[in-house]
């Protein structure tokens, strides 16, 4: 009887509190690509104490830890997305780039100078299995040194015997990924030991078969390729988190939830997960609250911190292929895909300072030179307004393509085409394929709209030709793309002209492949850039999302 009072009390005061204050406390949360959906899973059941006789509603947005990094850089101005309260970004690397970069741009400190990780991932080598045998029985032990050194040798596979060509390298773009950040790292701490580093980095960078924004496009990628009986064909291995090789062994590349049990086939051929004998970083996705919440989201701030540290969610974490804030590892990361016991050896991050030039440094001089074609839609579907930006898309486009391409280095070669034209013409070349990024991106802001739209014959003709004209200047010592940016709507109207496309695109020779990227502004489209996409061994990006059409292609060329 005193239960059912107390219980029945309680309830009549939450109502009395609700009452008095009807609106939640929202808490907002940044979070990194390869947590997001289970955090969010884990905010939606969470049944947080009242702050303030509040009650508090935690929000968890996606934003890559690089995307994040610069917007938190800049106050979050210009971002569609909530202003959050906490960042959690892949790893601690992260927070001392941005306390660097704010200190640069006249800023004050943003994030804490500690901030405790809430699961851990090391960075591994993945290979799939039968190289890793080989490179295993040929050299004993397998760590950087002897992954850069096949990266650099000339003869590649061919060196052990092994017909898969020369080395390629899958490395994430360390501006945008924390696996590709820490792969930078990993590289620079290497090269320190040898007697010529400019030129190791050089030669390593040089094996990338291309970059990307996130380690979800070298995965999906390599998946397809695996469903086609080619996957040694595609990539030979991937600076990754551990945590990646778990999903994708289990068939899940995009590290999509899947529990109790995965919906998807596994690959014929898995990855294994290498702790290079040197020593790795480890994501330790810090819990970082920013300095601008006030004092009631910082208390919910942290009861959803000590929410996340209970058993029942660190177990969680271990299952889906995470180690805990303890360094445990769970059931699914076991021999022979995983150590258990994890790395011998965990590098730290280099010093603020040194990263700010170790990432200046790759930018400038070391990256991958770009040999690709950017092609944009300045049809009628690109006259629409975005409502939220008070804009036209195209105008949206060209101020993120002027920017985009302003980024890429001096040595960048990006050629530009429009479509439609005002003649029978499908596509115009507006500044040719020789051409300086920097030049692009002038010409670019420059573009007006067509009164007319594409047809779909048109446009499976234009990707045709872009991927043509690549091709016949193919650079062996250059990342070959093309970008395609529309508005329009795709609706597989012309199916054989669709299909001869994607026959085409698939079965470029894997010595000269030139990789497509699309960017969709209708959601309808969708599937047919997809495919286009993937075909290619590229990557599609939406532009309807949440994210600001700026982000959505600095990502997208990202991959060159």
């Amino acid at each position: 009887m005193a239960l059912a009072v107390t219980g029945a009390a309680a309830i009549v005061v939450s109502g009395v509190i609700a009452l008095i204050n009807p609106g939640c406390l929202d808490l907002v949360v940044a979070s990194s690509n390869e947590k997001f959906e289970l955090l969010s899973e884990i905010a939606s059941s969470y049944q947080a104490p009242s702050v303030d006789r509040r009650c508090v509603k935690v929000q968890v947005i996606k934003k890559a830890s690089g995307a994040a990094e610069r917007a938190l850089a800049r106050d979050w101005a210009g971002e569609r997305q909530p202003k959050p309260h906490v960042w959690s970004p892949g790893a601690t690397t992260w927070l001392l780039l941005l306390t660097e970069d704010r200190k640069a741009a006249g800023l004050g400190e943003l994030v804490p100078r500690v901030a405790q990780g809430i699961m851990q991932s090391p960075l591994v080598i993945a290979m799939p299995e039968q190289m890793e045998n080989a490179l295993r029985q040929a050299e004993g032990t397998i760590g950087w040194e002897q992954i850069f050194g096949l990266a650099r040798d000339k003869n590649g596979w061919a060196k052990y015997g092994k017909p898969w060509g020369p080395f390629k390298l899958g490395k994430t773009d360390p501006t945008v990924s924390t696996s590709g950040l820490h792969a930078l790292i990993s590289v620079n701490n290497v090269a320190r030991e040898t007697a010529a580093p400019d030129e190791f980095l050089t030669a390593v960078e040089s094996s990338v078969v291309h970059y990307g924004d996130t380690v979800a496009t070298f995965l999906s990628n390599l998946l397809i390729a695996d469903q086609h009986g080619a996957a040694t064909d595609y990539v030979s291995a991937i600076a990754v988190e551990e945590k990646q090789v778990f999903d994708y062994n289990r068939g899940n590349p995009s590290s999509k939830l899947c529990r109790p049990d995965c919906p998807f086939l596994p690959p014929s051929e898995k990855l294994v997960a290498i702790d290079p004998t040197e020593g790795t970083l480890v994501a330790d996705h810090p819990y970082a609250v920013l300095n601008w919440t006030d004092d009631a989201r910082r208390q919910a701030a942290s009861d959803f911190k000590t929410h996340l540290e209970s058993p029942a969610i660190q177990s969680l974490f271990r299952a889906e292929g995470f180690r805990d804030y303890r360094r445990q590892a769970g059931s699914g990361l076991v021999a022979p895909y995983f150590h258990p016991s994890g790395p011998k050896i965990r590098w730290e991050p280099p010093d603020p300072p040194d990263l700010v030039e170790m990432l200046d440094l790759w930018s400038t001089r070391l990256r991958k030179p770009a040999h690709a074609l950017f092609v944009i839609d300045i049809g009628s579907s690109m006259a629409l307004s975005v409502p939220a930006e008070s804009a036209t898309r195209l105008d949206l486009a060209k101020r993120a393509a002027s920017d985009a391409l302003e980024h890429l280095a001096l040595k960048d070669a990006v050629g530009l085409w429009t479509f439609p034209t005002t003649d029978a013409a499908p596509y115009r070349e507006v500044a040719a394929l020789t051409s300086l990024a920097s030049g692009t991106s002038q010409i670019a802001g420059g573009l007006g709209i067509l009164s007319k739209a594409s047809d779909e014959a048109s446009f499976y003709a234009t990707v045709r030709e872009s991927v043509d004209q690549v091709h016949a200047t193919f650079a062996a010592d250059r990342i070959n793309a093309v970008a395609v940016l529309t508005g329009e709507r795709f609706a597989l109207a012309d199916k054989n002209s669709f299909d001869r496309l994607i026959s085409y695109l698939q079965h470029q020779p894997e010595s000269s492949r030139v990789r497509v990227f699309t960017i969709g502004y209708d959601p309808s489209s969708e599937s047919v850039l997809r495919q286009i996409a993937e075909a290619s061994g590229g990557a599609f990006y939406d532009a309807y999302g949440p994210i600001n059409i700026g982000e959505v292609l600095r990502n997208a060329l990202s991959n060159f």
